[in-house]
């Protein structure tokens, strides 16, 4: 749609707001909107409770990796409230936290499958992501409902806690390295559990960064999102190595030295996300061109878990060096 420039006085110009949109947002007289600059584009935030959101999702059918996608997309976007539709004849689910870990890193010990009633299902998926309560259940049907108000505030804190969340999981990773804590199905229900705190603060991030709608979040939206979808991938590589690890029957402490260069690169990236140092991004592109070199010329093992846990910290670095490609962006 085009508005026509209006001259007012000396140096003022103006222009009218479209009718729907203020309509939609309930804008009236004297309230305030939020302007953003953004090259040859100037745009125009209403205010920041623009509505509740609500949508249904029929969750019949649906295996446990659909049913998590379709509800984090519906948190992700930042409906208020999400009713589940489920068939009131089916009482037979799978547990949804510990999925992928009893499917596959307990698959060796045969553990059988939990199975739970569809309202202790729901209140695990639930339980899993931040500020969400289940407020109302009837037959075929629950509600579940944002509990309390996000702010920019709350996206800095989540997001800090994502970098040390990670820095946690490279602890304990060359931890268990470095002492050679090998076949132990227990590690892979430890990582993913580590693993499922980080994404529950990308999520919620992802949540914060689709709701507020202010100028201190709308230029840098796009890549913030990319930022977490990376660091949401670069956690999963953790549960990865832990599988080689619970599975190995050798030492794998010769990789120790590699892993421990992966975690100061990763940490490089983090102390520059929040004090950008051109200097020092110098010495971080040399770094990693210093990692892939290592990895080149050692990539052979007689031990395949060792080889393995090589690639996936290999992966590691690789999107670290994503992460700061991202980093980079940020500055102009």
């Amino acid at each position: 749609m085009k508005r026509k420039i209006i001259k007012q006085g000396h140096n003022t110009l103006t222009m009218t707001l479209p009718a729907e949109w203020s309509k939609k947002l309930n804008l009236k007289a004297g309230d305030e909107v939020d302007l953003v600059e953004d090259s040859g584009s100037l745009i125009i935030n209403g205010k920041q409770n623009n509505g509740f959101k609500s949508t249904t999702i029929d969750i019949t059918g649906l295996s446990v990796p659909m049913l998590w996608r379709f509800f984090q997309s519906a948190y992700r976007e930042g409906y208020d409230e999400i009713k589940l539709k489920y068939d009131p004849n089916i009482n037979d689910y799978d547990g949804v936290y510990n999925f992928y870990v009893n499917r596959f890193g307990y698959s060796q010990e045969k553990e059988g499958q939990t199975k739970k009633s569809v309202l202790d299902m729901i209140s695990e998926l639930v339980n899993r992501f931040i500020g969400m309560e289940v407020i109302d259940c009837g037959e075929g049907y629950c509600v579940i409902r944002e509990m309390g108000d996000i702010s920019s505030k709350e996206f800095d804190n989540s997001l800090r806690r994502i970098f040390l969340l990670i820095l946690d999981l490279f602890d304990k990773m060359i931890d268990l390295i470095g002492k050679n804590k090998i076949g132990d199905m227990g590690i892979c229900k430890t990582l993913y559990t580590m693993d499922i705190n980080v994404d529950r603060f990308i999520d919620y991030c992802c949540r914060i960064n689709n709701k507020i709608r202010d100028s201190s979040f709308q230029k840098n939206k796009p890549v913030m999102f990319s930022t977490l979808y990376i660091m949401e991938l670069l956690g999963d590589e953790f549960k990865y190595m832990g599988t080689h690890l619970a599975r190995s029957k050798k030492k794998v402490d010769e990789i120790l030295d590699f892993a421990e260069k992966v975690k100061d690169h990763f940490e490089m990236y983090y102390h520059l996300f929040y004090k950008f140092d051109r200097e020092k991004v110098i010495k971080f592109g040399e770094n990693d061109f210093n990692i892939y070199n290592d990895h080149s010329k050692r990539n052979v093992s007689k031990n395949k878990d060792v080889q393995s846990l090589r690639s996936h910290l290999m992966q590691v670095s690789k999107f670290t060096f994503v992460l700061m490609e991202l980093r980079i962006e940020m500055e102009f």
